[in-house]
C-alpha cells in the first residue's frame, strides 16, 4: 500500500509536480534528473543534492524560478534521496513525525507515491550493491 502523497497546503505534490517543473524548465528538471543518476546507484544528501542541481543550473534566476514551484518545495523538505538509475526516490518530510516517500523516473518524470517499505527495500539495494 503506497503512502498518502505529499501535501502542500491543498495541493498534492506527488500530482502537480511533474506538471509544474516540466511547465517552467523540462531541460534543466532533465538535466538536474541526469546528473543525480550519472554516478550510478547511491545516496545523497540534500546539500550534495543541492550542488549538483547549481552546477546544472548556473543562471541563478532559472535555479530560483525552478526551486519556487513544487520540485523546490519537494527540495526543501527532502532529507535523502536513493538513486538506482532511472528512479530517483525521495525521503521527504514535510512537517516533524509525518514521512512521504516519492518516486521520480528521470526518464520522463513521472512521480508516484510508494511506501516506507519499498522506500527502504530500495535503499537496501542500493547499499547491497556498494
Amino acid at each position: 500500500m503506497a503512502s498518502s502523497p505529499l501535501l502542500r497546503g491543498k495541493e498534492f505534490v506527488t500530482s502537480g509536480m511533474p506538471d509544474d517543473a516540466m511547465r517552467r524548465s523540462r531541460y534543466h528538471v532533465k538535466r538536474c534528473f541526469a546528473k543525480y543518476i550519472e554516478k550510478g546507484r547511491r545516496t545523497i544528501k540534500l546539500h550534495n543534492l543541492m550542488e549538483e542541481m547549481e552546477h546544472v543550473i548556473d543562471d541563478n534566476n532559472e535555479r530560483n524560478q525552478l526551486l519556487e514551484g513544487n520540485l523546490g518545495f519537494l527540495l526543501s523538505c527532502t532529507q535523502e534521496v536513493a538513486v538506482d538509475p532511472p528512479y530517483v526516490t525521495f525521503a521527504v518530510r514535510p512537517n516533524p513525525g509525518v514521512w512521504e516517500f516519492v518516486r521520480v523516473s528521470s526518464e520522463d518524470l513521472s512521480v508516484e507515491p510508494i511506501s516506507s517499505t519499498d522506500y527502504l527495500k530500495f535503499k537496501k539495494s542500493v547499499y547491497d550493491e556498494e
